[in-house]
């Protein structure tokens, strides 16, 4: 028997058993449909995860001092970000960053808020894009003036529309309140977590880092961020860095530099395995729809033991029993794998839409989940194929 004649006897079996085969088709779609929605979510997510990683500043190196090591004397200052330009040639651009957390109000609508203290070099390293207004400059800075910079949506949130220069919110850190004047409005860096977990995810705001520290009555920073000059060498740079801020604070062992694309790579490591331990467990449903073909096959074999014996009667051999059944439990999972495959596609689509999230189906997914399901189909379809196989001639024929 050729495969051509096994197909069309398989088919021809399939559709004769219309209930049958759709509970046993249905069990395959839902176990891929559900790993490809989860991988391309999962996927989608990463993406989203590495673009708002990138906007940070990935071609950068932030240099910071080491927690718990530090005297007076070793804390990182404005002055050494300037020191860093002017002697380091590596240093395309140096910018100081100082963090806040607090609370920013409007009449009563209130958001938490995550502190960029920031200077005017900012934009050179990280990436913010700018609708209204403008950036903070270096007057803003040498002035320390009480002004912010803004993401779109809290401006929606806070006044119902998206252009607010010149508006104030209430900056509220421990027990002070300090009134800041809006002077510009940026695209929200996390706008897809904000759709997803609404007010649960802080605002970025933006201010001069000299009013920050005010507030916070602090002369330090967090950590110094330095763009390197193309062609250079990230950690190479880092290492020339931390030898010439421990020479300049007369110390040692007190700073180190992250580089932000090592960074960037270890979030999609960990992102990767994560897509795929889920994606694993969702496989699980392909088991469960695996077990359900074989014991659809195993009523089949009963059904049709009279069937096999007249077929074996009339010289069918043992192998095409077997081929026969086996290509019957592949076509099966096989229709079920290219149903699930496109409702899969269509529930990924339809939780980026109302997640947010961007929709990645890769060709290699698709391929290895049909690929999967013809595997079940014939891990599973073995057995009642080798039993159907089996079967003595003269005793099925006599069976009722």
């Amino acid at each position: 028997m050729n495969v051509m004649e096994c197909v069309k006897i398989s088919l021809a079996s399939i559709v004769s058993n219309k209930l049958r085969t759709l509970l046993t088709i249905i069990g395959i779609t839902i176990g891929i449909s559900s790993v490809i929605a989860i991988i391309s979510i999962g996927k989608g997510g990463q993406t989203a995860i590495l673009n708002e990683f990138d906007k940070l500043g990935t071609n950068s190196i932030n240099i910071r001092a080491k927690t718990g090591v530090v005297q007076g004397k070793d804390i990182l200052r404005l002055d050494d970000a300037v020191n860093i330009e002017k002697y380091i040639p590596q240093a395309e651009s140096v910018t100081p960053v100082f963090n806040g957390f607090g609370l920013i109000k409007n009449n009563n609508k209130i958001r938490e808020a995550y502190i960029w203290g920031i200077d005017k070099d900012f934009k050179d390293i990280f990436s913010l894009e700018l609708l209204h207004g403008r950036l903070i400059n270096q007057n803003d800075t040498r002035l320390a003036r009480n002004v912010v910079v803004i993401d779109n949506v809290v401006a929606k949130k806070l006044f119902h529309r998206g252009n607010v220069i010149g508006k104030t919110i209430n900056l509220i850190v421990r027990k002070d309140s300090v009134i800041l004047t809006i002077i510009g409005v940026v695209k929200n860096s996390n706008e897809i977590f904000d759709n997803i977990f609404d007010e649960q995810v802080p605002t970025f705001i933006y201010m001069p880092i000299t009013t920050l520290q005010r507030i916070y009555n602090s002369n330090y920073v967090d950590f110094i961020s330095v763009k390197v000059g193309k062609g250079e060498n990230p950690d190479e740079v880092g290492i020339k860095i931390v030898n010439f801020l421990e020479r300049s604070h007369h110390t040692s062992q007190k700073y180190y530099a992250e580089n932000m694309l090592k960074q960037r790579e270890q979030v999609r490591r960990v992102t990767n395995i994560l897509t795929y331990i889920i994606g694993a467990i969702g496989a699980i449903s392909l088991i469960v729809g695996g077990i359900g073909i074989m014991n659809i096959m195993l009523v089949s074999v009963k059904e049709r033991t009279k069937e096999i014996g007249i077929r074996k009667a009339v010289g069918a051999r043992k192998g095409d029993i077997l081929k026969q059944f086996l290509t019957e439990a592949v076509l099966l999972t096989l229709i079920g794998g290219i149903m699930g495959i496109a409702t899969g596609i269509f529930f990924s689509w339809l939780l980026s839409v109302f997640s947010g999230l961007p929709m990645e189906i890769s060709m290699p997914t698709i391929i290895i989940a049909l690929l999967f399901s013809a595997f079940i189909g014939i891990l599973f379809g073995v057995y009642p194929a080798q039993k159907a196989s089996n079967l003595d001639p003269i005793e099925a024929l006599r069976y009722e």
